[in-house]
C-alpha cells in the first residue's frame, strides 16, 4: 500500500508539473505579444457586454429583411415556404409610346400528403426567362412583355438544417411548344455578421435543350434604421449552351411606410461576358406596394427608366401596375 501511495502521488506530481509548465507556456506567449494573462480573461469578460446586443442586431437585420420579402412576395419566398403557397400576378405595362401590353404570373407550390413535409408539387410560369435568379431580382429588371410563354410543373424536395445549409432538389417538365425535361439544385444558406444579414444561394441546372447552367446569387441586408433597409444583390449565371456570363448588379432601399405600404427604389446594372452581345443595360425604378384587402390582396405601381446598350442607351420609360393574390397555408 505504501508503494501505490507513492506511485499515485508521483503521478500527481508528474500531471501537476506538466501543467504547470502548460500554465508557464500559455503566459510567456501573451507576454510575447505583451499581453498577460490576467489582461486576457478581463478583455474577453470586459467586452462580454456586447454580446447580446450583436444577437439582437444581426437577428434583427434578418428578421426585417424577411419580412420585407415576405409582404413583398419575392421568388424566394415562393421557394424558402414550407407550406402551401399559390401566387397570381397581372401586370398592365404602359411605355413611352402609349402603348399598353399585359402579362401574368403563377407560382403554385403545393405539400404532398404522407412524404413528411419533405415533398412539393411546384407550378410556375417562365423560371429559365427572367434575367434574375428566384431570390431578389424581380422587381430589379426590366418589364417586357412575353408573348412565348412556357409553363414549370415538378416535384421538390426539402433536405438539410434551417441553421445551415439547405438543398432542394427538384425534377420536373417544361410545358410549351415542346415539352422537356428539367432538374435543379438550389443550395441556399443565410449568415449574420455584425449590423448584415447574408443571403447566399447557388443553383445547378440541366434542361433537355440546352444542357447545363448555374445561377448565383449573394444578397447583403442592413439595417439602416427602424423602419429602413439597405440591400446589395450579386447575380451571375452561365449555361453551356451560350457559353458566357450574365451578371446583374443592384443596389435597393426599403421604407416601410405604414403597416400595410411600403417603398423601395432601386438602381440595376446588367452585363454580358462576351462583348457581342448586347444585354447591357442600366436601370433605375421605384415600387411603391399595398396591402388593399386582409393579408392577400395587393397592388403595386412600378415606374422604370431603362437605359439599353441595343438601344444606344437611350432612356426608356415604362409604367407598370401589377395586381397581386396570394393564397398561403
Amino acid at each position: 500500500m505504501p508503494a501505490v501511495a507513492a506511485e499515485v502521488a508521483t503521478n500527481i506530481d508528474t500531471k501537476n508539473t506538466i501543467l504547470e509548465a502548460q500554465d508557464t507556456d500559455m503566459c510567456i506567449e501573451a507576454d510575447e505579444y505583451g499581453i498577460s494573462q490576467e489582461d486576457s480573461d478581463s478583455d474577453e469578460a470586459f467586452f462580454s457586454f456586447l454580446d447580446k446586443p450583436q444577437e439582437v442586431i444581426s437577428s434583427g437585420v434578418e428578421i426585417f429583411a424577411k419580412s420585407l420579402d415576405e409582404f413583398f412576395s419575392e421568388d424566394k419566398v415562393f421557394y424558402d415556404t414550407s407550406g402551401t403557397y399559390l401566387r397570381l400576378r397581372m401586370d398592365a405595362t404602359l411605355d413611352d409610346y402609349g402603348d399598353m401590353s399585359y402579362t401574368g404570373n403563377v407560382r403554385l407550390k403545393l405539400r404532398l400528403p404522407n412524404t413528411k413535409k419533405k415533398l412539393r408539387f411546384t407550378f410556375e410560369s417562365d423560371i429559365d426567362k427572367r434575367q434574375g435568379d428566384v431570390v431578389g431580382q424581380t422587381e430589379n429588371t426590366p418589364a417586357t412583355a412575353e408573348k412565348d410563354k412556357d409553363y414549370f410543373a415538378g416535384v421538390q424536395a426539402s433536405l438539410g438544417k434551417k441553421t445551415g445549409w439547405q438543398f432542394k432538389p427538384s425534377l420536373g417538365l417544361r410545358l410549351g411548344s415542346d415539352v422537356e425535361l428539367y432538374t435543379r439544385l438550389r443550395l441556399k444558406r443565410r449568415y449574420e455578421f455584425d449590423k448584415w444579414s447574408i443571403y447566399w444561394g447557388e443553383t445547378p441546372f440541366w434542361f433537355n435543350s440546352t444542357g447545363v447552367g448555374l445561377d448565383s446569387y449573394l444578397e447583403f441586408n442592413r439595417k439602416i434604421s427602424k423602419d429602413s433597409l439597405f440591400r446589395i444583390g450579386s447575380f451571375a449565371r452561365w449555361t453551356k449552351k451560350t457559353d458566357y456570363f450574365l451578371y446583374n448588379q443592384s443596389f435597393s432601399m426599403f421604407h416601410t411606410l405604414s403597416k400595410k405600404r411600403i417603398l423601395s427604389y432601386y438602381v440595376t446594372f446588367s452585363d454580358v461576358s462576351k462583348s457581342a452581345m448586347y444585354s447591357r443595360y442600366y436601370l433605375v425604378g421605384a415600387t411603391y406596394r399595398q396591402n388593399i384587402h386582409k393579408d392577400y390582396l395587393f397592388v403595386e405601381l412600378v415606374p422604370q427608366i431603362i437605359y439599353q446598350e441595343k438601344n444606344d442607351f437611350n432612356a426608356e420609360h415604362s409604367l407598370i401596375l401589377r395586381l397581386e393574390i396570394i393564397f398561403k397555408k
